[in-house]
């Protein structure tokens, strides 16, 4: 994954993150029903904000730990952000979020799905999400992730307080049948 430049799927771009990026990621991450369910969108979430990120995501790039990417729709723009960092025992913890505007398009789960197609090279894969987005555990089991039965709580800047979430880890063989994962892309 580390020479991935940009991963293209049906219909969305994922390429690296740029300065460029972050007037629409301020614009979407400000949603309080994006940022709540974010561990660290704040709310408001000014553009400052966004490019403050993006420098520190730059910054952080020798370290080879931050794998982030922005969605981009063809004549749009980007819709979304996803990344994987590399938590303490080694896994990638791989998280994402699609503006308010996009919901409902499968723009989540083609997002995911390409991304772990590259991501899983970079070893184990875990996940996890607030307990009242159970829509986004649906993304993330059609992706290949399974629940591990563990429900931890995480701060959240855009709740301003701790929720509960369920932690996930990448698991295809166990997730669903080959003929159901090739068929999270349409």
């Amino acid at each position: 994954m580390r020479d991935v430049i940009e991963i293209q799927t049906q219909r969305l771009t994922l390429k690296p993150i740029s300065m460029g990026d972050a007037p629409r990621i301020a614009r979407f991450a400000n949603d309080p029903a994006v940022a709540r369910m974010i561990t660290s969108a704040p709310l408001p979430y000014l553009q400052c904000a966004a490019e403050g990120w993006i420098m520190t995501l730059n910054a952080r790039a020798p370290l080879g730990e931050d794998f982030v990417f922005g969605v981009h729709v063809a004549g749009e723009g980007l819709v979304g952000v996803i990344g994987a960092h590399k938590k303490r025992g080694g896994a990638f913890d791989v998280g994402y979020w699609v503006g308010r505007p996009y919901w409902g398009r499968g723009f989540a789960s083609e997002t995911l799905n390409g991304f772990v197609s590259e991501a899983r090279g970079l070893g184990q894969l875990i996940a996890g999400h607030f307990v009242d987005n159970p829509a986004s555990g649906r993304v993330l089991q059609k992706a290949g992730f399974v629940y591990t039965g563990e429900t931890d709580e995480a701060y959240s800047l855009g709740r301003m307080a701790r929720a509960p979430v369920k932690r996930m880890r990448y698991a295809p063989a166990i997730a669903a049948p080959a003929h159901d994962h090739a068929m999270a892309l349409h």
